[in-house]
C-alpha cells in the first residue's frame, strides 16, 4: 500500500507541478498579450491623435486661406471703389471748371471755332446744329458759318456746352460738345492716371 500512496503522491505532485508550470505559462502569455494589446492600443491612439491633429491643421489652413482670400477680395473691392470715387471727384471738378469756362468770353470763341470745324465737314442744306438752351444767344453768329437753311435747336443732352451738327442727307453727326470731349478723357485718365489695381 505504501508504494501505491507513494506513487499517488508522486503522481499528484507531478500534476501540481505541471499545473503550476501551465499556470505560469498562461500568466506569462497573458502578460505578453496584455502588453501587446496595450502597445497596439497606444499606437492606434497615437495614430488617431496624429490623424486628428492633421485633420484639424488642414481645416485651420483651409479656413485661414478662405479668410485671406475674402480679405484680399474685400480689399481689392475697396480699392476699386476708392479709385472710382477719386475718378468721379476729378471729373466732377473738371465738369464744374468747364461750366465756369462757358460763362467767359473765351467760350464764345471756342463755340464759333467748333462750328467752323463742323462746317468744314458738313456741307449740305439740311444741317441742324444743337446747342444748350442758353447758347441759343449765338444763333445768328453760328448761322453765318453755314449754308442757308441751317437750323439751330436746343438740346437737353448737352449739359456742359459746345455744339453738335447733324446732316441727315449726308448721314453724318459732328460732335464738338465739351460733354463728349470730357467723357473721352476718362479713357485717357484710366491709361495715364497711375491709379491702377494690380494682382499680386
Amino acid at each position: 500500500m505504501p508504494d501505491t500512496v507513494s506513487k499517488t503522491d508522486n503522481f499528484l505532485k507531478a500534476i501540481e507541478k505541471y499545473a503550476e508550470e501551465q499556470r505560469g505559462k498562461l500568466r506569462s502569455e497573458a502578460e505578453e498579450f496584455q502588453e501587446r494589446e496595450l502597445n497596439t492600443a497606444e499606437e492606434e491612439g497615437l495614430k488617431e491623435a496624429y490623424d486628428l491633429v492633421q485633420k484639424e491643421m488642414a481645416d485651420i489652413n483651409a479656413e485661414i486661406s478662405g479668410q485671406i482670400s475674402k480679405a484680399e477680395s474685400d480689399f481689392r473691392k475697396r480699392i476699386f471703389e476708392r479709385r472710382r470715387e477719386i475718378e468721379d471727384e476729378v471729373f466732377d471738378k473738371a465738369k464744374q471748371r468747364l461750366i465756369e469756362f462757358t460763362k467767359t468770353d473765351k467760350y464764345a470763341s471756342l463755340l464759333l471755332d467748333s462750328a467752323k470745324e463742323i462746317s468744314s465737314v458738313l456741307k449740305s442744306e439740311d444741317i441742324v446744329l444743337y446747342v444748350r438752351e442758353c447758347d441759343l444767344r449765338f444763333e445768328k453768329r453760328l448761322k453765318e458759318l453755314f449754308p442757308s437753311g441751317c437750323e439751330i435747336a436746343a438740346s437737353d443732352d448737352i449739359m456742359i456746352g459746345g455744339i453738335t451738327g447733324v446732316s441727315r442727307s449726308m448721314g453724318l453727326i459732328a460732335d464738338e460738345t465739351l460733354d463728349t470731349k470730357l467723357s473721352y478723357q476718362r479713357d485717357w485718365f484710366h491709361e495715364h492716371s497711375g491709379l491702377t489695381v494690380v494682382e499680386k
